[in-house]
């Protein structure tokens, strides 16, 4: 009997007679170890290639169309995937402003079509486009659903009818990162007691929290204890602090604060052994982190002027003072003489977003918790 030839048997084998063909790369295998074999050595996946050309005989047939038909379906449905994991997982974008991209229409321009100068204002951001124009605070925005512009939860204070900054604090000596609230009414230093007594309070126990009440009601004497409950009006003090890795709010109430305290000027605090610096965003990587004095006696937005944020200021809290700064940190203006003069000013994205909580205004039942408690130095929102 005449043995069969090679070229008829098993590519793999060389035993039995093929029975599968791959679509890839058409070799022809007669089992499934085979199969695996081939695709292991050729490192080939075994899936058809939709760019390989193929002549219109095979095209055109039952095959040939199924095999188009899925390759364009496989499109489609990654596409809805990516766009489903865009909208409702990450939040990136809005489903409209996919449509228009598809379209090929400009959102800048369907905005100034609607009258609104390529912009939207959310509440309170007039206000606050006003406040950064005549100081010449120049905010850049991240990309829309990076870590940085969603932590950014600046906003417009109502009752104060001022800015209340997000600020990102770093600690010495751990650099330790911190989220928290400062309200434009109050000087950089105040607001920084106002932050270290919060922790200090949320990290008390029960029993602590109870001691220094009766402490600080001696101290205010009986004629302070004895006033009717009916002429006090508690709030109930709420945390600002911020968790810088999950963006979420700590709600852990601390305790409540008489009405008539509220309007009596903040005490001083124990600030004064540190030292605060701001973050000079945009330096080249070259240079240590760029860091210019500041004065803990004036409000952000004074401190800000003339300056650029990223999203939102960053304050480095040391215990260095401006001479004796850590090799890993330049002042500021050790940064422009080795630049050679001031740096100009780079043509970066600075639209404020019309959209986001942290854009709008407090709603008034916020304003008057955290408004109040900001006020005490105690606990806000």
């Amino acid at each position: 009997m005449d043995e069969p030839l090679l070229s008829s048997l098993c590519t793999i084998c060389r035993i039995d007679p093929p029975k599968y063909t791959c679509p890839r790369c058409a070799v022809q295998t007669c089992s499934l170890r085979c199969s695996k074999r081939h695709k292991l050595w050729a490192s080939c996946n075994g899936k058809r290639d939709p760019t390989v050309f193929r002549p219109i005989s095979e095209v055109a047939t039952a095959a040939g169309i199924d095999h188009d038909y899925n390759f364009i379906h496989g499109i489609e449905t990654r596409i809805q995937r990516s766009e489903k994991r865009l909208i409702e997982d990450l939040g990136i974008v809005e489903a409209e402003e996919l449509e228009h991209a598809r379209m090929g229409i400009d959102e800048k321009e369907l905005r100034e079509q609607d009258g609104m100068n390529g912009k939207e204002y959310a509440r309170g951001e007039v206000q606050m486009e006003k406040i950064l124009k005549d100081r010449k605070i120049r905010v850049i925005k991240a990309p829309k659903g990076m870590r940085r512009n969603t932590e950014n939860t600046t906003n417009w204070n109502r009752k104060h009818r001022c800015m209340n900054w997000q600020v990102e604090w770093i600690r010495a000596p751990n650099a330790e990162r911190t989220l928290y609230k400062a309200l434009d009414k109050f000087p950089l230093g105040h607001v920084f007691d106002i932050m270290f007594e919060e922790e200090r309070k949320l990290s008390m126990t029960p029993e602590q929290k109870t001691a220094e009440r009766k402490r600080k009601a001696a101290e205010r004497g009986p004629r302070h204890s004895k006033k009717p409950k009916l002429e006090e009006t508690t709030i109930t003090a709420v945390s600002t602090l911020q968790n810088s890795e999950t963006s979420a709010w700590n709600v852990t109430s601390v305790y409540s604060i008489p009405d008539a305290v509220q309007t009596e000027p903040p005490p001083p605090q124990k600030h004064r052994d540190y030292h605060f610096y701001l973050h000079r965003p945009l330096t080249p990587a070259s240079y240590p982190k760029v860091l210019a004095p500041l004065d803990t006696n004036q409000r952000l937005s004074d401190l800000l002027r003339n300056r650029d944020v990223m999203e939102f200021p960053t304050v480095h809290v040391l215990e260095k003072a401006p001479e004796n700064l850590p090799p890993t940190f330049m002042l500021e203006n050790a940064y422009l003489e080795a630049v050679g003069g001031k740096v100009p000013r780079l043509d970066i994205d600075t639209e404020m977003s019309g959209t986001g909580k942290g854009a709008s205004d407090d709603s008034n039942d916020s304003d008057d918790t955290s408004d109040s408690s900001v006020e005490e130095g105690e606990i806000s929102e």
